[in-house]
């Protein structure tokens, strides 16, 4: 049994739940929805169940939603007679796993997601990590080369399309920047903030400088901003980032999949993570920007730094192949460590 409750998931986890079910396996897809994340199963044809509607705003409505999502876990794991539990860290799950006396095995590359880290280095039976990850979990950890973007990126898997950008009404030989603001309601966002809306105008226009922009946002924005947004399908948005001169934005999973596919990203965030520590120290695709007072200023310098270099996609392609040197196809090991612990 896998549960999703974030559109990353959905796609990190698409690739194991097809090799699980040609190897003969049953599997149950549990949803919790945010961002459109069940529209991506029903792209990839995988079937689910809803057991919660959000994950909620706040410690108060989260905590409700904790409890009401557990008992609902608990039931459908009852129900399909579940053997392991797989994902990313989950109370919801953890707790499951400790309640019907199966193993839970997670991928983890958040430090910062404190409840959900909590529950899962109690209850669960192994955590696997990128090998940069911060924290110390205890004998439950196992560091593994490769990043969860790669999980459905590796080009094992994943070819851009070059035809994918007139979707997006971009001829492939244009250059464009891809642009990505939250709504900063994620249980690791609390005390957070992002941009203005008039400094999201400032970085955009900054942008155009040097091409098109394409936006992403999870909130409402003024209507100035409705001829950037470009609504494209979940299983097309992959290969029309991985074809960006230049990612800028305050989600660190899109920075991290620009990243896989070469393509450098500027991260706009007081949070940051291992994870982030290896591809910005040691691969040099990632560009973050924590210091808020300044956090505008210093995303238009770095914009400056970055595209006024011609060459700036071939550069992030070399850097790329080292990348892709070092990490792992990571799906079918899991699914082969799976039929080993079960």
């Amino acid at each position: 049994m896998i549960s999703i409750s974030h559109p990353a998931w959905a796609h990190q986890f698409h690739h194991i739940i097809d090799i699980l079910k040609k190897r003969g396996h049953k599997v149950k897809v549990l949803v919790i929805k945010k961002d459109k994340n069940w529209e991506i199963l029903d792209q990839y044809g995988i079937e689910y169940t809803v057991v919660g509607e959000g994950t909620g705003n706040g410690k108060l409505e989260k905590a409700a939603i904790l409890l009401v999502s557990t008992f609902r876990h608990w039931r459908e794991a009852i129900k399909f007679k579940a053997d392991v539990l797989i994902g990313r860290p989950s109370p919801m799950m953890a707790i499951t796993a400790i309640l019907i006396g199966k193993k839970n095995i997670v991928y983890s590359d958040t430090e910062r997601s404190v409840e959900s880290l909590f529950f899962t280095k109690l209850f669960s039976y192994k955590i696997l990590t990128p090998m940069m990850y911060r924290k110390d979990l205890g004998k439950k950890q196992m560091r593994v080369e490769t990043f969860k973007e790669l999980f459905y990126l590796h080009p094992n898997y994943f070819k851009p399309n070059p035809e994918d950008l007139k979707l997006v009404g971009l001829k492939p030989e244009e250059k464009f920047s891809y642009v990505r603001f939250v709504a900063w309601k994620a249980s690791h966002d609390l005390g957070l903030k992002g941009f203005t809306n008039e400094q999201k105008m400032e970085i955009i226009k900054h942008l155009e400088k040097y091409g098109k922009v394409i936006l992403s946002t999870e909130e409402d924005l003024p209507k100035e901003f409705d001829k950037y947004i470009k609504e494209v399908p979940h299983t097309k948005l992959h290969s029309i980032m991985s074809q960006a001169q230049l990612y800028v934005g305050e989600g660190l999973t899109m920075a991290f999949e620009c990243n896989v596919m070469g393509v450098h990203a500027i991260f706009t965030s007081e949070l940051s993570s291992g994870a982030g520590d290896e591809m910005e120290q040691k691969y040099g695709l990632l560009y973050t920007i924590s210091d808020r007072e300044n956090m505008l200023e210093k995303t238009k310098e770095k914009i400056d730094e970055l595209l006024s270099q011609e060459n700036i996609k071939e550069i992030g392609k070399e850097k790329q192949k080292k990348l892709l040197e070092d990490k792992k196809d990571f799906n079918k090991w899991w699914v082969d460590y799976l039929e080993q612990e079960v």
